[in-house]
């Protein structure tokens, strides 16, 4: 006889299932017990639970868009980082831009800079102001 391992195997457990333990110490049961073994195979080992073999390719791909999925957060994540990043670089220069100019409209609007200038350009301080109102309003004296 030429048998394959699987037959060997098949034959064993075959062989196991059927086998009675006549030796083994009894243990007292109670009537719950009994209950709980009505028509029940005692010879035998407990049927294991097994994942259907459909389930395994989609528990493959769920897997593997699982992986994708947290693969896409973490690449955001990292992308996100650097435009802060570069937002924040961008906020201290025109920070930094707004400071100078500041200063220089300060500057150029310096009254001992203004007068020096008009000065140079030949204007001089008016002897006196002439105040005109707009019709129908009268000026007060």
């Amino acid at each position: 006889m030429n048998w394959g391992f699987a037959e060997m195997t098949a034959r064993s457990r075959r062989s196991k299932s059927l086998s009675l333990n006549l030796h083994a110490p009894r243990k007292k049961r109670g009537l719950g017990d009994a209950k709980r073994l009505v028509g029940r195979d005692v010879g035998s080992a407990p049927p294991r639970r097994r994942i259907p073999i459909w389930l395994i390719p989609g528990f493959a791909v769920g897997g593997v868009f699982a992986a994708l999925a947290v693969t896409h957060v973490r690449v955001e994540l990292i992308d996100q980082g650097y435009k802060r990043y570069n937002a924040v670089q961008r906020l201290q220069a025109l920070e930094e831009e707004q400071r100078i100019l500041t200063a220089r409209v300060a500057e150029l609007r310096d009254p001992t800079r203004l007068a020096q200038l008009a000065q140079k350009m030949g204007l001089s301080r008016p002897d006196r102001v002439i105040a005109l109102a707009p019709p129908g309003d009268e000026l007060r004296p």
